[in-house]
C-alpha cells in the first residue's frame, strides 16, 4: 500500500521524503523490521522508539513515523503530532477500514468485561446474528477461536481480526476495552455503535498512579468522536459522571437507582439466578446459569444491548437458559457435598463479590485460596487479604503470576492486610494450595479459587509454564 494512502487521516506536521513508496507492512518494534516496512516510533512510559529508528532503518524500512525531531537520508521521515494515534488510523488503513464495516459494541470497566461481553455474544450469535468476540479470554469469530495475548489487541492484530471477522460474514463485533487499550489510543478513530460501562474499582494503579487518573482515562472514552450511545451502570460512581457530564445519548442499568432497566424479585438458586427485568419498559422473566448480584448486573448491560440490536423478547428467554458461564467466571464443580468456584477475581471488589456470594451459598465454611500477580499494582494486595480474611473461615495464600517478583514477597504484601478471623495457611506452590483447600473442605463448605480464572498458565520469571485451576482441582478431588 502507498504511504501516503497509510497516512489518510494522520494529523502530520513535516514529510522528509517520498510519501508514494509502497510499504510492505507496518512495525513498531524494531528488531522485527524487513525491507520495505514502515516503522512508527511509539513513546511510552518506559521507552522511546526514536531511539530504535536508526536500526530500523538499518534493517530496511522505507519510512519512519514518528513525533519528535528525526531525520535519516535513507527513509521518507513523517513527523506527526502523536504517533500512537497515526499508529491507529494507519493500522485501519492497512486493512482497507474493515472496522468501518462492522457494527462495533464495547465493554469499559474494570470487573464484569468478560462476562458482559461473552453475554452480548452469545444473546446476538443464538438469536441469528453473526458476532465475534474480543477480549481478555479469547478471539473468536465464526469457527475460529484464538488465544488471547491482550485484552485489547495493539491496533495492527486488531485491524486484522476485524478483517477476518468481516471476510468471515461478522455483523458485529463485541469488544472488551481496556484502560490501557483508552490511554494508549489503540482504538483511535474508530467509532462503536454501542458503549457499556460496568463499574470502576481498585485495579492497574502500577500504571495509573491514582484512583482519580484511573477512573478519568476511563470516563474519557465516552464522548461523540468514540462511540454513539453509552449504556452506564447507575449504581456506580463514575457511571453517575459519564451520565451526568451527557456527552452523548445514554441509557442507564442497575439495581438501587432509578434506570432505564433494572431487575426485581431476584431469587438466586441451585443452577443460578431468576428475577424479572424491566428493560427500556419490555418486562423480561430471566432465568440464567449465572450466579451473584454482580451477573445480574452484567446481564442487565446485556440485555440493553440485545434489546437495541432488535432481538425480541421471546429470542432472549428462550436462548439465555442455555448460554453456559464463560470458562473461569463462577464455574463451579460440585464433589462430595463441596461446591469448589473458580473465579478470575483478581480486584478488592471482584473478591469482595465472589465472597459476598459465597457467604449466600452456604452456612459452612468459607474457604478461599487465593494470590496476587506480580510486577502489578501491589497497593490492593493488603487490601485483597483483609477482604479475604473478613469473609472467610480459612484462607489459603498461593501465588498467581509472580512475574519477575518473588512468590515469597507478594505474598508478604498479602499478609500485611490479612487478619483471619480462622485458620490461615500460606502455601506458595498453587497446585499444592489447591490440594490442601481440597483437603479441609468437609460437606457443605464452599472452596473459593481465585484470581486466574481460564488462564492456562503460570507465568514466572519470564517462563509460561502450563498450568489450570480446573484440571488441578479435578486431579485433586478424583476427576
Amino acid at each position: 500500500m502507498l504511504l501516503k494512502k497509510l497516512l489518510d487521516g494522520c494529523q502530520i506536521n513535516e514529510v522528509c521524503g517520498d510519501l508514494n513508496i509502497q510499504i510492505k507492512n507496518i512495525k513498531i518494534n524494531s528488531a522485527e523490521v524487513e525491507e520495505g516496512d514502515c516503522f512508527i516510533a511509539l513513546v511510552g512510559k518506559k521507552s522511546d522508539g526514536h531511539k530504535w529508528a536508526d536500526e530500523a532503518v538499518a534493517r530496511g524500512a522505507s519510512a519512519v513515523i514518528c513525533c519528535s525531531e528525526y531525520s535519516n537520508s535513507l527513509a521518507c521521515v513523517v513527523r506527526v503530532d502523536d504517533t500512537r494515534k497515526a499508529y491507529s488510523i494507519m493500522a485501519q488503513n492497512y486493512y482497507d477500514r474493515a472496522c468501518d464495516k462492522l457494527k462495533l459494541i464495547t465493554v469499559v470497566g474494570t470487573n464484569g468485561k468478560s462476562t458482559t461481553a461473552y453475554l452480548i455474544k452469545e444473546l446476538l450469535q443464538r438469536g441469528g446474528i453473526n458476532c465475534g468476540l474480543i477480549g481478555t479470554m479469547y478471539y473468536e469469530y465464526a469457527d475460529v477461536k484464538l488465544s488471547a495475548n491482550l485484552t485489547t489487541p495493539d491496533p495492527m492484530e486488531l485491524n486484522g481480526l476485524f478483517a477476518k471477522m468481516l471476510a468471515a460474514d461478522m455483523q458485529y463485533v463485541v469488544m472488551e476495552l481496556s484502560a490501557h487499550a483508552i490511554y494508549l489510543n489503540k482504538l483511535y478513530g474508530v467509532k462503536a455503535d454501542m458503549s457499556v460501562f460496568t463499574n470502576l474499582s481498585q485495579d492497574h494503579l502500577d500504571f495509573f498512579g491514582n484512583m482519580s487518573q484511573y477512573g478519568e482515562c476511563k470516563k474519557s472514552y465516552f464522548v461523540k468522536d468514540n462511540t454513539n450511545l453509552a449504556i452506564v451502570n447507575v449504581d456506580d460512581a463514575l457511571g453517575l459522571q459519564i451520565i451526568k457530564e451527557n456527552k452523548l445519548p445514554i441509557i442507564t442499568y442497575g439495581l438501587d437507582n432509578p434506570s432505564d432497566a433494572f431487575a426485581i424479585n431476584i431469587t438466586s438458586g441451585e443452577n443460578g439466578e431468576t428475577f424479572v427485568a424491566n428493560v427500556l419498559d419490555d418486562i423480561l422473566d430471566i432465568n440464567c446459569r449465572f450466579f451473584g448480584k454482580f451477573n445480574v448486573y452484567n446481564m442487565l448491560g446485556a440485555l440493553v444491548v440485545a434489546k437495541k440490536v432488535g432481538l425480541s423478547n421471546r429470542t432472549i428467554m428462550q436462548n439465555l437458559p442455555d448460554i453456559p458461564t464463560p470458562d473461569g467466571r463462577f464455574n463451579v464443580v460440585k464433589k462430595k457435598g463441596v461446591t469448589y468456584v473458580i473465579d478470575f477475581a483478581h480486584t478488592p471488589d471482584g473478591m469482595f463479590n465472589l465472597l459476598k456470594e459465597g457467604r449466600h451459598m452456604t452456612d459452612k465454611k468459607v474457604i478461599t485460596i487465593f494470590g496476587c500477580g506480580g510486577d502489578r499494582d501491589v497497593t490492593k494486595r493488603p487490601v485483597m487479604g483483609k477482604i479475604a480474611g473478613e469473609m472467610s473461615d480459612i484462607v489459603i495464600v498461593t501465588s498467581d503470576n509472580p512475574r519477575t517478583e518473588s512468590r515469597e514477597a507478594i505474598a508478604g504484601d498479602i499478609l500485611q492486610g490479612l487478619q483471619p478471623k480462622g485458620h490461615l495457611y500460606v502455601e506458595l506452590d498453587r497446585a499444592k494450595a489447591i490440594r490442601l483447600g481440597v483437603e479441609l473442605a468437609r460437606q457443605g463448605d464452599c472452596v473459593f479459587i481465585a484470581g486466574k480464572g481460564s488462564e492456562n498458565y503460570i507465568d514466572e520469571n519470564n517462563v509460561k509454564t502450563p498450568y489450570s485451576d480446573l484440571q488441578e482441582l479435578l486431579d485433586a478431588v478424583g476427576g
